[in-house]
């Protein structure tokens, strides 16, 4: 593997002097500009890299957030599926008391109607039973008129 090549490699590389060769000075104006653009592009590379660093950790740190944003997520739909189960029990439980308390009135409205209509009968029986009583007392005193009638005619 060959060693990479620097600008400052190229600025100081020197070539063996021949007859008629290449112009000393033109070569030297080349190598300068060929280690000049080297020079550029090694700055711009290490720019690019610092700039890769950076917007690497940033993505890291979207990448970081994005988990916990999901993971949030998946907690919250976690607890909405928690809530509307326990809601639901709940209104299930809520209409089970409506229903056995409502069941509990409906009896006990029965059991109300039921002593009402019982004392109504008894009531109605104590009524017939004073009408018979009072009948049998007038009946007994129109006897007692009559009778009294006749002795005061006799």
């Amino acid at each position: 593997m060959l060693d990479r090549l620097r600008a400052l490699d190229i600025k100081k590389k020197e070539f063996p002097q021949k007859m008629r060769g290449p112009d000393p000075e033109e070569v030297r104006a080349f190598l300068d500009q060929a280690a000049a653009e080297v020079e550029l592009l090694t700055f711009e590379k290490k720019d690019a890299e610092e700039r890769l660093t950076s917007v690497t950790e940033r993505l890291d740190y979207y990448i970081s957030l994005e988990r916990t944003i999901e993971k949030t997520l998946a907690a919250a739909q976690q607890t909405v599926v928690k809530m509307e189960e326990q809601a639901r029990k709940e209104a299930e439980l809520i209409l089970r008391d409506a229903e056995l308390e409502r069941s509990r009135k409906v009896s006990d409205a029965r059991m109300e109607l039921d002593r009402i209509q019982s004392e109504l009968l008894r009531a109605r029986g104590e009524y017939q039973s004073m009408i018979a009583r009072m009948r049998s007392t007038i009946a007994g005193f129109e006897a007692f008129m009559q009778s009294l009638e006749q002795q005061t005619n006799v």
